[in-house]
């Protein structure tokens, strides 16, 4: 990210604002001059600085736009896959929570049980303390005989055994259950707490998420404040290209010729050709004005036809740009060449050198822009090689 007095541009968009309005301003003092043509064409070179300027800066806050929005598409991601880890956490809190419940009411029923238990074998000894002695006469009148009396006794005393053994398992069993639900509680509170752990990493998440949004808002904010002043540097080009076609119309001498021959005659595949489409920098729909032949860096380039070179010189975001004049209104132009081989006011035939193809300016790979224009206004290029 470039910085402006120490301040970062992203944060601050009106001081890109700021700068490209004080670089549009300067660039439209018109020096005094004896060539007006050359005054004109240096005017429109500072506007193509500015607009490159501020293309450039586009070009660093898309790069952090796609950087946010994969940081997004990461967080989203992860987002998700801590909504689910939740999700199990909470289904097996809850799980945790009934079998808790459950166990609960296991142990106040075997605690109710043994209640009841324990309050018949307290009645039925109670009775056998305070009546004791008159019942074991009972039974041994009743008896018929001493070994029915004997039978009777060791089912009486069988009977109190029982109670007890019965009353012991009922307090084992217990015992069990209570070991169990504080089990069973231990790991719901483990459960409760690995929940409470995965919504505090799923809020920090979210928490994360909301800065890269806010980043990203921030961002969008930059490049409309951006793309409202290239806007506003397009008109200012416009103009100027204007004032420039009408002293290249009264322009007298130099070669006249036609556009016929092919400027990369070692390569004929078009990447982009002529007309409108979405630019790659700025996204929005813009009229291409040319079209792109793509080629090796270093691949010499030819004159389409014959004429005059009326500007060699770098040209803003095209570069290094060879413009040439083939009379009657008729030019071509050759931006973003890595080195250039024709010199202004030179006279050239068909098929003369004139530079060879780059990537310099406002330009995503090595490539050559073929651009010709009638009257100053651009037409398709390729309609001329049909």
């Amino acid at each position: 990210m470039q910085m402006f007095g120490g301040l970062s541009l992203l944060r601050n968009p009106w001081l890109i604002a700021l700068s490209i309005s004080f670089t549009l301003v300067s660039s439209m003092v018109v020096p005094a001059k004896a060539n007006e043509l050359d005054d004109f064409m240096a005017k429109q070179s500072e506007i193509e600085k500015a607009q490159n300027k501020a293309k450039s800066q586009i070009k660093d806050l898309q790069f952090t736009e796609e950087q946010t929005k994969q940081n997004l598409k990461e967080l989203a991601s992860q987002i998700s896959v801590a909504k689910i880890a939740l999700s199990q956490k909470d289904s097996a809190y809850l799980e945790a929570k009934v079998s808790v419940e459950a166990a609960e009411k296991e142990l106040l029923a075997k605690q109710k049980d043994l209640e009841n238990r324990q309050d018949a074998l307290r009645k039925r000894v109670r009775g056998i303390y305070e009546e004791g002695i008159f019942s074991y006469l009972d039974i041994l009148f009743q008896a018929e005989n001493f070994s029915e009396f004997i039978t009777k006794f060791e089912y009486f005393e069988m009977l109190i055994q029982n109670d007890q053994k019965l009353l012991e398992s009922i307090k084992a069993e217990k015992d069990k259950v209570l070991q169990k639900t504080e089990e069973l509680k231990e790991k719901r509170d483990l459960a409760e707490k690995t929940r409470q752990e995965a919504i505090a990493a799923k809020g920090v998440l979210e928490s994360k998420k909301q800065e890269e949004q806010n980043s990203l808002a921030k961002v969008t904010q930059a490049q409309n404040e951006l793309f409202t002043q290239i806007n506003k540097l397009e008109k200012d080009s416009k103009a100027l290209e204007q004032k420039i076609r009408q002293l290249q119309a009264g322009r007298t001498g130099g070669v006249v010729g036609s556009i016929s021959y092919w400027p990369l005659p070692k390569y004929h595949s078009i990447s982009s050709p002529y007309g409108w489409r979405t630019h790659p920098i700025t996204k929005t729909k813009r009229l291409h004005t040319g079209a792109d032949i793509p080629a090796p860096s270093g691949t010499p380039i030819y004159a389409a036809g014959a004429g005059t070179v009326i500007y060699s010189g770098w040209y803003g975001a095209y570069g290094n740009t060879i413009i040439v004049d083939h009379g009657k209104g008729l030019s071509s132009m050759y931006p973003h060449q890595s080195k250039i081989a024709a010199l202004n006011g030179q006279n050239l035939n068909a098929g003369d050198l004139v530079g060879y193809v780059g990537s310099t300016g406002w330009s995503t790979g090595p490539h050559l822009h073929l651009e010709v224009r009638v009257n100053g206004d651009p037409t398709d290029p390729l309609a001329y090689f049909r």
